[in-house]
């Protein structure tokens, strides 16, 4: 950057000492910028500029002048100027004799006697950048140079005046040199611009002369042509880096070709083998004035990763210079830093020169340029960043949040689209702004008059937009200027409301439900609506879609339409219409919906499973239904499973029989990996003959209890079939699903498909089910067993027959409703289980909680004390839950007699629990004092408490005290006390050997013929 013009001014007043400088700099082709300093002198000056981007000297130096004056009527001075070295070569300063000095120049060149630095070419170059049209007898000279950059140089410069008079001579120039170097390049666009329709020709026929064979053969079939060139660019050698650069220039006149293209370049890297191309193509676009082609090659350039950043690389094992290796016939780099810079910097000089002189053009390129941008596509994100300075007055730093828009390093963009900003900064090559409110800001946008007379444009770029940045560009135009949307065709208007903007269908839908309030809508903007990813455009659609159906739903190729939109609210929609009828019997055209069986499809797979239950499931299907067996047929045999499972759903209600189209295809669809498969396989049974169903009856019991669950769902329409056609067939079925609901579910869903079967095709045969089954059913674990015996119970077992035994049998059910009618039988007929006791409490064995509780709260209650046998008592005690235990032990003190002590005290000595062991100890006085007999068959019972360690001390002390008095008394008890202190005295506390030592002793005493297991030491 090289400073033109510099002023210097200077503040002092009081304590206050300030400075102030200007810079005005050439940026480059003619373009300048104003930069300036201010602070205090001596210390760190603050920067900015007044050009966030560069301008035209004219308009530099009137900003540059005007700074400078506002500061001196300030009180700002000049106590010292540098006045920078101005640029006299074309004396840039004046506008005045530019031209005549460019034209003094050339002539010069032209006799040989110009002996100035600045290069013939460059000055050239700029005298087609400032469109000297009295240049061009000078410049047709050089059209022979050989010099190369003079040649092309003159060339460019003729194709920007659109000079044709030797147009001849330019033509045998791209004769001579071809595509070879740049100058037959440039040739070449110089043709396709201004030379005639055979010049024109010719130099597209080279192009494809000069593809590779395996790509010239596809030429005429656009789809073949691409899908080949996507596989040669695959290949590892001999790819020709100008292969599209040759695809554009054939594609001049082929408007089919060109738009392929455009969507490949889109995409293409920029990295060896492509970037040559997309450079030759941005030179030609530019030289045609194509300005879709030269603003996406622009865009890809600015936005894209550079392939290299140094001029040293380490290629092949070795270190070498970038420029080394770009001369190589095949070298391994392509696009560095420097040229994106390059290329960034000269699309910003072209189009700011043409917003100043071809202002159509301008908007043309602005336009195409906008559309052009996707934010998924391109990546483009938004950068967020804080800057922190401090501040010398506060001492504080002061905190910047400075954000980066998308695209923020493109900067022909970011003229477009804040080419009147106020609040524009820029960081390097990056442009910011700091944060602010953007609902309230002014409109930013470069020519803002001009865009308010362009309501085409503005409006193309709404409706075309893929990014963030042109929806809001367009809008915020749209804003100023509301009446840009009055009167645009209905066309563009569907087109607006399908767009993926929220902000675009919030601004359009005023105007579509005011335009259509009383009027029907066209089924194309209807569409649009529907598709939408807008809840409020979809209620609008669906609104008008009922409003309407009867003329909707009768327009050609409506419904199929409709079904493309590929949204599962319209199947939803499609179902409910042809649910119960078939409303519109127009029938579909099969060939229409063919992008529902294309791969890779652009419908979810969910989507596609839809629209099949949708043909298959309801009388929908039945407008399809003359849909060829030829059709069927290829979709059937495709490799692709939701083409299978269309074919099969398109049979069922086809007029031709379904075993015809299936019959050797079926076991495929029944045996595939695909559940949706084998379920449409296992359907297409019940559309098959009877002969047939009859001949596979067992294939059709066993599919009942398939591994699969969509299996077990789909065969049972078949099922119901065959159950009507053979005796057999049901009463065996029906056995099986008796034994399946009853035993363990070896597949998951295996019981409630044996209970849908059942109850829909067994009602009566039902009611002949044997009681003991229909128990069996309500004391299975399984809950489907216990659903279908419960309403059998119900209604074919009276329980007043029954047995006792029989309804305590009950209280085993999961089924609440069966315990609690067993709980209110036996409420009911207290006197019948008064005497049936022996049978009723077998419902102890019960194991639900609820039913134990209630049971020994009843049995409490409502036994009588004599029907309280010893046995009884002894059952509850015995019982293995200690909620019973505790209930035995309860009633054996509440109706104790002497008459049972003695059995119990014999029967309950056996009980392994502590708390039996404790309980007994209440009765030893009672029934085992003094009889030697009955103390001495209690001798297992002694020993088991007494081998508690740490536990039952109250029972081992009652039985201590109890045998030793016993002891003392008979001396068979004490022999008997003796063996068992000696069988426990190893495994003793130390409180229960000082018991049984006391014990030993006492028996020593009163017995003294008989030996202790005691050494007793006299003193």
């Amino acid at each position: 950057m090289k400073i033109i013009k510099q002023k210097t001014l200077y503040f002092s007043e009081g304590k206050s000492d300030k400075v102030y400088e200007v810079d005005l700099c050439e940026s480059g082709s003619d373009l300048f910028i104003i930069n300036f300093r201010f602070g205090r002198r001596g210390a760190s000056l603050r920067e900015g500029t007044k050009t966030v981007f560069p301008i035209a000297y004219d308009e530099a130096l009137v900003i540059f002048n005007s700074l400078v004056s506002s500061k001196e009527n300030k009180g700002y001075s000049e106590e010292l100027s540098l006045v920078a070295n101005e640029v006299n070569q074309v004396n840039i300063e004046l506008n005045v004799g530019r031209e005549e000095t460019i034209i003094k120049y050339l002539k010069d060149a032209v006799l040989g006697v110009y002996v100035r630095d600045w290069k013939v070419s460059r000055i050239i170059m700029r005298a087609g950048f400032l469109n000297t049209v009295k240049a061009i007898p000078y410049i047709n000279h050089f059209i022979d140079s050989k010099d190369a950059f003079e040649q092309y140089a003159s060339i460019y410069s003729l194709s920007k005046f659109n000079d044709v008079s030797i147009v001849n001579k330019i033509f045998d120039v791209f004769e001579s040199k071809g595509f070879i170097d740049k100058v037959g390049r440039v040739s070449a666009s110089y043709i396709l611009k201004l030379g005639d329709e055979s010049s024109k020709s010719k130099v597209r026929d080279q192009a494809l002369v000069n593809l590779p064979e395996e790509l010239k053969v596809h030429i005429g079939n656009t789809d073949a042509f691409f899908n080949a060139l996507s596989i040669y660019f695959l290949k590892d050698k001999d790819i020709d880096g100008s292969v599209l650069y040759y695809c554009y220039l054939f594609s001049i006149n082929d408007i089919s070709f060109k738009k392929q293209l455009y969507t490949f370049l889109d995409k293409a890297p920029l990295k060896v083998n492509f970037f040559k191309s997309i450079r030759y193509i941005y030179r030609a676009s530019h030289i045609l004035n194509d300005v879709s082609f030269f603003a996406l090659t622009s865009k890809r350039i600015a936005i894209s990763k550079p392939g290299y950043t140094s001029n040293y690389l380490y290629v092949n094992n070795e270190w070498t210079n970038a420029d080394t290796e770009k001369q190589k016939t095949n070298p391994s780099i392509a696009f560095s830093k420097k040229t994106k810079k390059y290329f960034n910097k000269t699309t910003y000089q072209n189009i700011y020169d043409i917003s100043k002189t071809n202002k159509t053009l301008y908007v043309e390129y602005a336009k195409s340029l906008l559309v052009s941008l996707d934010d998924a596509l391109d990546n483009a994100k938004e950068d967020v960043q804080y800057h922190y300075s401090y501040n010398n007055e506060t001492r504080k730093y002061n905190t910047e949040k400075r954000v980066f828009p998308k695209y923020h390093e493109f900067l022909v963009l970011m003229y477009i689209v804040y080419g009147s900003s106020t609040r524009l900064q820029h960081q390097s090559n990056k442009w910011f702004y700091l944060e602010s409110d953007t609902n309230n800001l002014p409109r930013e946008e470069a020519l803002t008059k001009l865009w308010d007379s362009k309501p085409d444009e503005v409006v193309y770029i709404l409706a075309n937009a893929n990014s963030e940045i042109a929806v809001e560009f367009a809008l915020r135009i749209i804003k100023d200027n509301s009446h840009f949307l009055e009167n645009i065709d209905d066309e563009l208007l569907e087109q607006l409301v399908s767009h993926y903007h929220p902000r675009v269908l919030d601004v359009i839908l005023d105007i579509v439900e005011q335009r259509f309030r009383l009027i029907k809508p066209e089924s194309s903007l209807l569409i649009g609506l529907i598709k939408a990813n807008n809840d409020r455009a979809n209620t609008l659609g669906f609104n008008w879609l009922k409003k309407y159906e009867s003329d909707f739903f009768v327009e050609t190729s409506f419904i199929e339409r409709l079904l493309l939109i590929g949204k599962e609210n319209v199947v939803d929609y499609l179902k409910e219409v042809f649910d119960k009828s078939i409303k519109y019997n127009e029938p579909l055209n099969i060939e229409n919906l063919n992008s529902l069986f294309n791969s890779p499809s652009i419908f979810t797979l969910e989507y596609l499973i839809e629209v099949n239950n949708l043909i298959g499931n309801t009388n929908f299907g039945k407008l399809l239904s003359s849909v060829s067996e030829e059709k069927i047929k290829v979709l059937a045999n495709s490799n692709i499973d939701i083409n299978k499972l269309f074919a099969a759903n398109l049979a069922k209600q086809n007029v031709l029989p379904t075993y015809q189209l299936f019959k050797d295809t079926v076991d495929g669809y029944i045996n595939s990996e695909s559940p949706q498969l084998r379920q449409v396989g296992i359907e297409l049974l019940s559309h098959f003959p009877d002969e047939f169903l009859l001949e596979n009856h067992y294939r059709i019991s066993a599919f009942c209890f398939s591994e699969y669950d969509e299996v077990r769902e789909a065969i049972q329409p078949t099922v119901e079939k065959l159950i009507r056609l053979d005796e057999n067939f049901k009463n065996n079925l029906f056995k099986s699903l008796i034994r399946g609901i009853e035993t363990t579910e070896t597949y998951e869903g295996l019981h409630k498909n044996c209970y849908t079967l059942l109850t829909t095709n067994y009602k009566q045969y039902l009611s002949s089910i044997p009681q003991e089954n229909i128990f069996g059913l309500l004391l299975s674990n399984y809950d489907y067993a216990q659903k279908l015996g419960e309403p059998l119970f119900n209604e074919h077992v009276d329980i007043e027959t029954l047995f006792v035994n029989s309804i305590v049998q009950l209280a085993n059910s999961d089924i609440f409703t069966i315990r609690t009618i067993v709980k209110d039988y036996f409420k009911n007929h207290v006197p019948k289980i008064n005497y049936e006791l022996e049978a009723a409490l077998l419902i102890f064995n019960s194991d639900w909680e609820d039913i134990i509780t209630w049971a020994c709260t009843y049995f409490k209650e409502h036994i009588k004390s004599e029907n309280w046998t010893t046995n009884m008592l002894l059952y509850a005690c015995d019982h293995t839950k200690m909620e019973v235990q505790y209930f035995g032990r309860k009633m054996i003190t509440q109706h104790f007699s002497d008459e049972k002590g003695l059995p119990l005290l014999l029967k309950l000595q056996e009980h392994p629990t502590k708390a039996m062991q404790f309980f007994v100890t209440n009765y030893l006085d009672n029934y085992a004092k003094d009889n030697e007999e009955v103390i001495l068959k209690l001798e297992t019972y002694f020993k088991t408490t007494l081998f508690n360690i740490n536990e039952n001390r109250v029972a081992k002390t009652r039985i201590y005290t109890f045998l030793e008095q016993e002891s003392i008394k008979n001396k068979s008890v004490a022999i008997m006390t003796i063996r068992l202190i000696e069988a426990v005295l190893g495994t003793n506390t130390i409180t229960d050997t000082s018991n049984n030592i006391d014990i030993l002793l006492t028996i020593a005493e009163a017995h003294p013929d008989i030996e202790i297991p005691l050494l007793i030491k006299q003193n």
